[in-house]
Protein backbone atom coordinates (compact mmCIF):
# COMPACT_ATOMS: atom_id res chain seq x y z
CA UNK A 1 0.00 0.00 0.00
CA UNK A 2 1.38 3.61 -0.84
CA UNK A 3 1.78 5.94 1.33
CA UNK A 4 -0.81 8.24 0.17
CA UNK A 5 -3.12 5.26 0.32
CA UNK A 6 -2.11 5.04 3.71
CA UNK A 7 -2.68 8.24 4.76
CA UNK A 8 -6.47 8.83 2.89
CA UNK A 9 -7.55 5.42 4.89
CA UNK A 10 -6.24 6.84 8.25
CA UNK A 11 -8.30 9.98 7.55
CA UNK A 12 -11.24 7.78 6.56
CA UNK A 13 -10.90 6.02 9.62
CA UNK A 14 -11.15 9.07 11.75
CA UNK A 15 -13.79 10.75 10.05
CA UNK A 16 -15.43 7.68 10.92
CA UNK A 17 -14.40 7.86 14.26
CA UNK A 18 -15.49 11.43 14.54
CA UNK A 19 -19.28 10.79 12.88
CA UNK A 20 -19.65 7.65 15.60
CA UNK A 21 -18.46 10.52 18.49
CA UNK A 22 -21.53 13.05 16.69
CA UNK A 23 -24.22 10.23 16.49
CA UNK A 24 -23.30 9.62 20.13
CA UNK A 25 -23.49 13.07 21.54
CA UNK A 26 -27.17 13.85 19.52
CA UNK A 27 -28.14 10.15 20.95
CA UNK A 28 -27.27 11.34 24.27
CA UNK A 29 -28.87 14.99 23.97
CA UNK A 30 -32.07 13.64 22.20
CA UNK A 31 -32.43 10.54 25.08
CA UNK A 32 -32.00 13.77 27.76
CA UNK A 33 -34.71 15.86 25.90
CA UNK A 34 -36.80 12.43 26.14
CA UNK A 35 -35.99 12.38 29.86
CA UNK A 36 -36.83 15.98 30.90
CA UNK A 37 -39.67 16.32 32.91
CA UNK A 38 -43.19 17.06 30.93
CA UNK A 39 -44.64 20.36 31.56
CA UNK A 40 -48.12 18.79 31.34
CA UNK A 41 -50.76 22.04 31.93
CA UNK A 42 -52.78 19.72 34.85
CA UNK A 43 -49.79 18.79 36.52
CA UNK A 44 -48.77 22.71 36.98
CA UNK A 45 -49.40 24.41 40.32
CA UNK A 46 -51.90 26.83 40.33
CA UNK A 47 -49.86 30.01 40.86
CA UNK A 48 -47.65 28.72 37.77
CA UNK A 49 -50.41 27.06 35.55
CA UNK A 50 -52.35 30.68 34.37
CA UNK A 51 -55.27 29.64 36.47
CA UNK A 52 -56.35 33.10 36.71
CA UNK A 53 -56.77 32.46 33.00
CA UNK A 54 -58.76 29.00 32.98
CA UNK A 55 -61.83 31.17 32.70
CA UNK A 56 -60.71 31.42 29.09
CA UNK A 57 -61.33 28.09 28.37
CA UNK A 58 -64.56 27.06 26.30
CA UNK A 59 -64.78 30.78 24.53
CA UNK A 60 -63.87 31.47 21.48
CA UNK A 61 -61.29 33.86 20.63
CA UNK A 62 -61.56 36.58 18.43
CA UNK A 63 -58.46 37.38 16.49
CA UNK A 64 -57.10 41.08 15.66
CA UNK A 65 -58.02 40.54 12.53
CA UNK A 66 -61.94 39.52 13.57
CA UNK A 67 -61.64 42.40 16.33
CA UNK A 68 -60.70 44.66 12.97
CA UNK A 69 -63.37 42.70 10.73
CA UNK A 70 -66.27 43.46 13.58
CA UNK A 71 -65.21 47.18 13.33
CA UNK A 72 -65.47 47.66 9.62
CA UNK A 73 -68.81 45.86 9.77
CA UNK A 74 -69.96 48.31 12.47
CA UNK A 75 -70.21 45.88 15.13
CA UNK A 76 -68.12 46.93 18.01
CA UNK A 77 -69.04 45.23 21.20
CA UNK A 78 -67.91 42.03 21.65
CA UNK A 79 -69.58 39.48 24.20
CA UNK A 80 -67.47 38.97 26.85
CA UNK A 81 -69.74 36.11 28.42
CA UNK A 82 -68.18 34.01 25.33
CA UNK A 83 -65.07 35.30 24.08
CA UNK A 84 -61.89 36.84 24.36
CA UNK A 85 -59.36 38.86 22.66
CA UNK A 86 -55.43 39.50 22.42
CA UNK A 87 -56.18 42.66 25.05
CA UNK A 88 -57.56 39.90 27.75
CA UNK A 89 -54.24 37.94 27.79
CA UNK A 90 -50.90 39.21 29.30
CA UNK A 91 -48.37 40.96 27.53
CA UNK A 92 -46.13 37.38 27.57
CA UNK A 93 -48.59 34.97 25.33
CA UNK A 94 -48.65 32.75 22.65
CA UNK A 95 -52.34 31.50 21.00
CA UNK A 96 -51.84 28.45 18.68
CA UNK A 97 -54.48 26.12 17.36
CA UNK A 98 -54.21 22.13 18.10
CA UNK A 99 -51.72 20.38 15.58
CA UNK A 100 -49.87 23.68 15.16
CA UNK A 101 -46.23 23.72 14.63
CA UNK A 102 -44.79 25.49 18.05
CA UNK A 103 -41.21 26.37 19.47
CA UNK A 104 -40.33 24.52 21.98
CA UNK A 105 -38.61 26.88 24.24
CA UNK A 106 -39.81 26.63 27.77
CA UNK A 107 -40.73 30.24 29.02
CA UNK A 108 -42.26 29.69 32.78
CA UNK A 109 -43.39 33.26 32.41
CA UNK A 110 -45.48 33.17 29.10
CA UNK A 111 -49.29 32.51 28.70
CA UNK A 112 -49.58 29.72 26.06
CA UNK A 113 -53.65 29.25 24.97
CA UNK A 114 -54.49 26.53 23.20
CA UNK A 115 -57.14 26.71 20.12
CA UNK A 116 -59.88 24.55 18.50
CA UNK A 117 -57.97 24.26 15.25
CA UNK A 118 -61.75 24.99 13.35
CA UNK A 119 -63.81 26.80 16.33
CA UNK A 120 -61.04 29.13 17.78
CA UNK A 121 -62.78 28.03 21.41
CA UNK A 122 -59.81 27.95 24.12
CA UNK A 123 -59.10 24.37 24.46
CA UNK A 124 -56.47 24.54 27.35
CA UNK A 125 -54.11 27.47 29.26
CA UNK A 126 -50.74 26.63 30.66
CA UNK A 127 -47.76 28.53 31.16
CA UNK A 128 -44.39 27.67 29.93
Amino acid sequence: MSETNKLSAAAAEQAVGVQASIQDANAQLFASLMNAPNKDPSALSAESDGADYQKLVGKKFISPAECDKLVAEGKDTIDPKNTFTVNDLPKNHRYYHEGDMITLDMDETRLNVVLDKVSSVCQKVYRG
